[in-house]
């Protein structure tokens, strides 16, 4: 699983919808979302709002349904090797929807400048963070086939590397190698 994969240094992305509970908490119920949601547990006698789903949904309502990126070190319990920075990356509007292409172009672009905003304005982010986990984005629950998203991935990839960061994909199974 995906938790053998990752270390402190890694960017973690994971899929998401934009759906918000009426609690506030971002939709993380299946696939990587649940992975990432189950794995970073809200430091003891920390508030509800301080769940990462709640963290994410609260993005979400404010400034739509895209990319962000929330440091997990401050709110999180943090075994030694997990990653200090997790990404929502937006591949459907609704969690019951098939993933939309146009809606994985939009998030890959905004996904890209965001890395970069980070790596420009947050010198922990700089230092820290060595490459970025990436999905096969709406392949496992989006009911898109790895030639349907290639493109965006590659495209991603190479925007990335360009930036100076590593990129792995991973899927249910493990690492993935696209080219």
């Amino acid at each position: 699983m995906i938790e053998k994969l990752w270390t402190r240094n890694d960017l973690l992305i994971f899929t998401s919808s934009g759906v918000v509970r009426k609690d506030g908490r971002l939709v993380m119920g299946k696939g990587i979302a649940k992975v990432v949601r189950d794995n970073f547990r809200p430091l003891k006698n920390s508030f509800k709002v301080h769940r990462i789903d709640s963290l994410f949904g609260r993005l979400v309502e404010k400034y739509g349904n895209r990319p962000f990126i929330v440091p997990t070190d401050s709110c999180f319990y943090l075994l030694e090797n997990k990653p200090q920075y997790v990404m929502s990356f937006p591949t459907k509007d609704h969690w019951e929807n098939k993933s939309s292409l146009e809606l994985i172009r939009e998030s890959r672009e905004y996904a890209v400048w965001e890395i970069k905003r980070w790596l420009e304005h947050d010198p922990d982010f700089r230092k820290e963070v060595k490459r970025v986990l990436c999905p096969l984005w709406g392949t496992e629950n989006g009911g898109l086939s790895l030639n349907d998203v290639k493109g965006e991935l590659l495209a991603f990839k190479k925007e990335v590397e360009e930036l100076g960061l590593e990129v792995k994909f991973f899927d249910r199974n493990g690492f993935v190698k696209i080219e």
